[in-house]
């Protein structure tokens, strides 16, 4: 679902609150302007007046001009004068001469309301300053034909009248400008509403289509899942989930360029929709290259889905043509079920991920239903993997090295000991290394595990008597790196153990990977005195040819030849083969799985010159050790005084 954010919210309230307070000043700028003109047109408004009247009184009474100051006005000249200036707006007014410095010769003009205020104004008007509240004084001259002054005209002009009709006439021209800026208000807040809802639907829209295909995104694909699984598992309807990857996106992008492989996943895009909208289907865009469908199925579908799926790897498989070249998509394709395996989105889209890079490793289907059991391996090896990267931080918590005796089969004394890893989970328990193992090796762990082998066995092995080897196996991925000899060297110097009692094993595949790389880190190994030994031999197709290659100072039989010499008479003959070159090589051999007295006679007769197996002892850990190196020295000391062992490999691992 799509929220507004707040920022836009608080920037949209700071901006209607900044525009309320900026009209409310205008307001209130405007009010106190609209006072002070309203003053000054009442003054304007006063004089015009007066001029008007003045202009009027000159025009239809010259008489009163001409004659002025020579002969009084009569009363009915008096009563004209004042009633046309009644019907001008004055008050009251005196006209008097140009100079009187007697105050003689005045007229007055009586007024003919009977108000206070207008006996004020008249009052006012007789003197010869002075302005009562309410009234406007205006003295103007009295000018002849010829524009000679002969008197002065003084008059009250009623000032509340004037005001009363500038404010009625103000309020309203401000009403009409109040509806006005409120019609527009609120033409704006419906604009900018619509505006607002549109973006945000655009918005909306973007967020939820993916730009490539034009399909709906992840985004839509949650929110759809939302309003999907709404419903109780019990009465929801069965939907079979498809997550379809594309495998060779990559390839396609690095081969003919990212627009060609836009091109791709348009075209794929297209015809999965209209396969999905045939069978009223949704699809969607994940991240990366994936695809998303959710299908309706009756219970319990799983033949409707793979149907369904075939019917998209057809699709994919057709030809896409980009720029006169034909593409084509692979895909796999990973199933699962709502609800019946799966009720919430993130654990289809687990699930159904989890079935899609099943699908993409196999090397058959590329349809891959839910799995329970392939989802709890899925889980161990996660689990797995986050112990093996917390365990090459901390070695010495993690692993423990266990001991297995090697013996020289011709006194059955000790020769040495091969070092076995163990892995300790959280709990204490012991994990395989044939668990562990190729995992760290996938995760590039190892050479932090495998530095923590070598000091820690070359430092155990520093407590044995001197005549006594360690064997160390050696992983591929300690030579990627390039620092396997200043591995070796720190390991040595650390512990102060002789290079000659080390020995380090190394398979066939290490040597097919990159064999000068390999070649030049064993020859520097070699020239600090540590021996090489080639392990698992008769295992690969091309073991002989490294036996020249490389210069090994001991071939170790893989044990499966060794299991088989009891049953299989091939196998002795290859056996007895082996050994037979070993020995015109001039190579010690040790042969790995004796677990029988039959097996160690056999290798006796053989003259084999070592042997490893549960027939000598078991894997030990290594405070165990000292009570093997005891019975051996016991051993020893019988086989030197002449006086027959006490027995054979039970003396030994007893």
């Amino acid at each position: 679902m799509i929220t507004r954010e707040k920022s836009p919210t608080l920037l949209r309230n700071t901006l209607l609150a900044g525009t309320t307070l900026i009209l409310a000043a205008v307001f209130l700028a405007g009010m106190n302007h609209a006072r002070t003109t309203i003053e000054r047109t009442v003054h304007l408004v006063a004089v015009s007046r007066v001029e008007d009247w003045t202009a009027h009184m000159l025009d239809k009474h010259i008489s009163v001009v001409r004659d002025f100051g020579k002969a009084p006005l009569s009363r009915d000249e008096v009563a004209d004068l004042r009633k046309e200036a009644e019907v001008y707006g004055l008050a009251a007014f005196r006209i008097a001469p140009a100079s009187e410095p007697l105050g003689r010769l005045r007229m007055y003009a009586r007024n003919t309301f009977e108000l206070p205020s207008h006996v004020a104004a008249r009052l006012f008007a007789q003197a010869d300053n002075g302005q009562p509240a309410g009234f406007v004084r205006v003295t103007l001259p009295l000018r002849t034909e010829d524009n000679r002054v002969v008197g002065h005209i003084i008059a009250m002009v009623n000032e509340n009248r004037l005001r009363q009709e500038l404010v009625r006439s103000l309020q309203r021209v401000a009403l009409l400008l109040a509806l006005a800026m409120g019609i527009i208000i609120a033409a704006a807040a419906y604009l900018l509403r619509a505006v607002q809802k549109d973006a945000l639907h655009h918005i909306s829209r973007a967020r939820e289509k993916d730009e490539v295909t034009g399909l709906p995104n992840e985004n839509a694909f949650k929110r759809f899942c939302e309003r999907w699984t709404d419903a109780s598992a019990e009465t929801a309807a069965p939907h079979a989930f498809l997550v379809v990857g594309m495998d060779n996106i990559g390839r396609i992008a690095c081969a003919e360029g990212h627009e060609a492989a836009g091109h791709v996943l348009r075209t794929l895009a297209g015809r999965f929709a209209r396969l999905a909208h045939a069978h009223d289907a949704h699809v969607f865009r994940l991240q990366r290259n994936d695809f998303a469908i959710i299908l309706p199925v009756p219970a319990p579908g799983r033949h409707e889905a793979r149907m369904f799926a075939q019917k998209l790897l057809k699709e994919a498989r057709r030809p896409i043509y980009w720029r006169g070249r034909s593409l084509t998509a692979s895909i796999s394709i990973g199933i699962t079920f709502y609800p019946a395996q799966a009720t919430s989105p993130t654990e289809l889209v687990r699930q159904a991920t989890l079935m899609r890079e099943a699908a993409r490793d196999s090397c058959g289907d590329a349809v891959r239903m839910y799995d329970r059991e392939m989802d709890r391996k899925y889980h161990a090896t996660a689990n797995l993997e986050r112990l093996l990267h917390k365990a090459a931080r901390n070695c010495a918590r993690h692993f423990t090295l266990h001991f297995q005796p090697i013996v020289r089969l011709a006194d059955e004394t000790l020769h040495g000991f091969e070092v076995l890893l163990r892995m300790h989970d959280d709990n204490g328990d012991i994990i395989s290394p044939a668990a562990f193992i190729p995992v760290a090796e996938r995760l590039n762990l190892m050479d932090e595990i495998g530095a923590h082998v070598l000091a820690e066995a070359c430092t155990t092995a520093t407590e044995w008597p001197q005549h006594l080897h360690v064997a160390v196996n050696l992983s591929p991925r300690q030579f990627e790196s390039g620092r396997l000899a200043t591995t070796v060297e720190k390991a040595l110097e650390s512990s102060g153990l002789s290079p000659s009692r080390l020995e380090l094993e190394v398979t066939e595949n290490i040597l097919m990977s990159d064999w000068e790389r390999v070649r030049q880190q064993l020859d520097h190994v070699r020239t600090r005195g540590v021996s090489l030994v080639l392990d698992d031999f008769g295992t690969g197709y091309s073991s002989m040819s490294y036996l020249w290659k490389f210069n090994f100072d001991k071939i170790k039989i893989d044990r499966s030849f060794t299991q088989a010499v009891s049953r299989s008479e091939e196998a002795r003959s290859i056996l007895r083969s082996l050994i037979v070159m070993a020995r015109t090589l001039k190579l010690p051999l040790v042969v790995e799985g004796v677990e029988t007295l039959e097996q160690a006679a056999f290798l006796r007769k053989f003259r084999c010159d070592y042997a490893q197996g549960y027939y000598y002892g078991r894997p030990m850990p290594a405070h165990e050790v000292p009570a093997v190196i005891l019975r051996d020295w016991q051993r020893r000391q019988e086989l030197a005084n002449g006086r027959p062992a006490t027995g054979t490999g039970e003396a030994i691992s007893a």
